[in-house]
């Protein structure tokens, strides 16, 4: 048989495609840290997600939207994409009057800009609790304005969630509308892992009292590992604070950041998330703050499934290129590894107050300044005066501390009947005024309340006798 030139290229082409089969088909790529770590492979088409919260709006807050601005860098230069990436931020800091550096958003002293190209996913009023459960769940349907942006994961991606805002027990802020409530948060994290639409979740929270949002009711069986700045009925605390060491410019009134956050965040900004675990970031953070601690304590707590602990920190942020420092003078909190005093975040406001009117030129704005620094000291003596006569007249003074202020055993939830909880906090606010970040700081009185058998209609007459009118906000 003869064979032309067409048919000797065909043959050998043929021999060629099918030896180069046999061969790939043997060959195990080399592996990559982002698609393997400690023996768990990731398929290649796996994707990271993340959903970053600020949970507070004011000038006074600034430290929170700051903290939000630089994870969102820290996993961009990670290798994170924007389409993955979801912010909750009010976003009315960066261009607010008081802000020295308009545009301009920093998170330690002479520290470079975060807010540039930051997603303005959800915003001003798109910035709520309902928003927050439908994107983790990847509800469009459920929105109500914002980007539209949800997390569209599947059974092989991995999901990063960050929060910082002023917490309360079982409970954390947003910027418009309902509280998110542990319980909620917890059955939302439940059904996406029912749903089957994440391989892994990684959650830090930022918050006063934050260990109470997974304390008893966080599963360690549906793949999420969480820590937390503080236990069940500890504060968190602001960092580079003015009048406190390391301090911000002379010219900021407020704190830049907060101590846990900024304590994960620099760790992430100068380590090799490739070779660094969840674990080694997690003691890293429990060393720095005990460290820095003369005037408070807190402790950082681990929640859910641990043995996640020793996944590369990789999976969820990404590896981090050259660091996002790019001032060499700028102050970092390895730089202070000496005891300092700290703020509780419920004390930032009045310390925010008090410089705005140390700063304020005489006449109308020293008046105003006053007036506003007044207001907010009158208003938390109210919200003080009215939670304790509603536990004398529950409990009687000799068991009113006692009773509404008892701080269950690890392990055990908040409240035994979460929607008594939400029905007692909903009762107090139409009555006596919402709960501000201040206020929120009674919120275990509430859950004490329905775990003593107080109901509703008991505390609405109680608070028509403690709040015959209706006062400001508390």
């Amino acid at each position: 048989m003869k064979f032309n030139i067409r048919n000797w290229v065909t043959l050998i082409a043929s021999v060629w495609m099918s030896f180069t089969v046999s061969v790939m088909e043997g060959v195990r790529p080399l592996p990559n840290p982002l698609i393997e770590a400690h023996g768990h492979v990731k398929h290649a088409t796996a994707k990271r997600w993340a959903v970053l919260v600020a949970g507070s709006k004011g000038y006074d807050n600034y430290r929170h939207q700051a903290d939000v601005c630089h994870a969102y860098q820290v996993l961009k230069k990670g290798g994170l994409k924007d389409e993955n990436i979801i912010v909750f931020m009010y976003d009315d800091i960066a261009n607010h009057t008081l802000n020295p550096r308009l545009g301009t958003v920093i998170n330690k002293p002479n520290g470079p800009d975060v807010y540039k190209g930051v997603p303005k996913d959800y915003t001003g009023n798109a910035t709520t609790s309902e928003n927050f459960y439908a994107v983790i769940s990847g509800n469009r349907s459920a929105l109500s304005g914002g980007s539209g942006k949800v997390v569209d994961s599947g059974p092989n991606d991995t999901i990063f969630i960050y929060y910082a805002d002023h917490g309360a027990t079982g409970v954390i802020g947003m910027p418009v509308g309902d509280f998110v409530m542990a319980n909620d948060f917890v059955d939302v994290l439940k059904k996406k892992h029912a749903a089957k639409s994440y391989k892994k979740m990684v959650i830090y929270m930022e918050a006063c009292e934050s260990g109470s949002m997974f304390e008893g009711i966080l599963p360690n069986n549906i793949d999420v590992y969480a820590t937390t700045a503080a236990n069940t009925d500890e504060d968190s605390y602001g960092f580079y604070c003015p009048d406190l060491y390391p301090t911000p410019p002379p010219e900021y009134t407020t704190c830049l950041g907060d101590e846990y956050s900024i304590s994960w965040l620099e760790d992430s900004d100068k380590n090799d998330m490739v070779n660094e675990t969840l674990q080694q970031q997690y003691e890293t953070v429990r060393r720095r703050t005990l460290v820095s601690h003369i005037n408070a304590t807190s402790h950082v707590m681990q929640y859910g499934d641990k043995e996640l602990n020793n996944d590369s920190l990789a999976i969820y942020i990404g590896a981090l290129a050259p660091s996002l420092s790019l001032n060499e003078n700028a102050h970092s909190f390895e730089q202070s590894t000496t005891q300092t005093k700290l703020i509780s975040q419920r004390d930032t406001r009045l310390l925010h107050l008090r410089l705005e009117l140390q700063k304020a030129q005489d006449g109308s704005e020293k008046l105003k300044a006053q007036k506003e620094l007044a207001d907010e000291i009158a208003h938390r003596e109210h919200v003080d005066n009215v939670v304790h006569l509603i536990g004398d007249l529950l409990f009687g003074e000799e068991n009113s501390s006692a009773m509404m202020f008892h701080v269950r055993p690890a392990g055990k939830p908040l409240v035994d009947d979460w929607d008594c909880f939400k029905t007692l906090v909903k009762t107090y606010e139409s009555q006596c005024g919402t709960l501000s970040s201040y206020g929120r700081k009674y919120t275990r009185a509430f859950a004490n309340m329905c775990n003593a058998g107080i109901y509703e209609e008991q505390l609405k007459t109680t608070t028509s006798q403690a709040c015959p009118q209706k006062n400001h906000a508390s």
